[in-house]
């Protein structure tokens, strides 16, 4: 089974200066580093990178500063929530909503996308099909193609693209080992209340481990081709704002003959809690009638 949830000791600021290309962190490499690597990409892209990075090293400045990151000195992350959390010794929480951008092996000389890895689950990549999009349409392979080879500052010349297209408040950079980085980024911070809420949402599942909270009527649990009447429409990409709610189509005529979901029609439906993945695989084995 995967563990989603990873935590590490945080590494001091000397540390991460003094043994950047070894540790974790939030500072970019020099700009004449990062020039370094873009001399070998063709023109276009080497100017949009030039700029991206330009635009997060300034960011991180203003990121470090705001939310004190200095004074904290343990991470987290949880692929289940999407929510990297950081801790100091004194008890203090600062939480973010995240999205794993990619990860680099110092072994392989490899950058692995996020929506290309098959250990990252959707639900923290799905923001970067913005970026790919955009890698089509500017005809940017780099930023289309899941596994290439680099060096150590690809990494952060991706993030530094993935935050400016998906207008990130930060970034950073985790070691899982000696030699695999996980690089996020940042969309918006959480508070505690948010934080505790959305811990809520989300349930064991014995398939997936663990899931977003849904709802289906107890026929879709073991039936199929029987009808997929959702409260509203779902995409596995895109994580909707409310709980996904679906039934078949006898639970939507006895909906239909009450006028509305009561006792009656409730006891139809006998309404079941399921996981998101879950709720996709009923969802696809119901929508076509047989």
């Amino acid at each position: 089974m995967e563990n989603f949830v990873v935590s590490c000791r945080f590494f001091p600021q000397s540390e991460i200066t003094a043994l950047y290309a070894y540790a974790g962190g939030l500072q970019l490499p020099s700009a004449t580093t990062i020039f370094t690597y873009m001399s070998s990409l063709n023109q276009d892209f080497e100017d949009y990178t030039d700029k991206a990075v330009d635009d997060l090293s300034a960011l991180q400045d203003e990121f470090m500063k705001l939310y004190e990151i200095e004074s904290y000195e343990h991470w987290y992350y949880d692929h289940t929530l999407g929510a990297f959390n950081f801790k100091s010794d004194s008890g203090k929480n600062l939480y973010f909503k995240y999205i794993d951008v990619g990860s680099f092996s110092t072994k392989a000389n490899t950058w692995n996308w996020g929506w290309a890895n098959s250990s990252t689950p959707v639900r923290v990549s799905r923001g970067l099909r913005k970026v790919k999009d955009f890698g089509e349409a500017n005809g940017f392979e780099q930023l289309t193609k899941g596994l290439f080879d680099g060096d150590e500052y690809t990494g952060w010349a991706m993030t530094a693209i993935a935050a400016k297209q998906l207008s990130a408040i930060g970034a950073y950079r985790a070691p899982l080992d000696d030699v695999l980085f996980v690089y996020f980024i940042f969309t918006y911070e959480l508070t505690q209340d948010e934080y505790d809420a959305l811990k809520e949402k989300y349930i064991k599942c014995d398939l997936h481990e663990s899931g977003r909270v849904a709802f289906v009527c107890q026929h879709l649990i073991t039936d199929r081709g029987i009808g997929f009447n959702e409260a509203l429409e779902s995409d596995p990409d895109v994580d909707a704002a409310d709980d996904y709610q679906a039934w078949c189509d006898e639970c939507e005529k006895a909906r239909l003959r009450e006028g509305e979901w009561n006792d009656v029609s409730m006891a139809v439906a006998q309404i079941k809690v399921v996981c998101d993945q879950c709720y996709f695989v009923i969802k696809e084995r119901n929508q076509s009638v047989i």
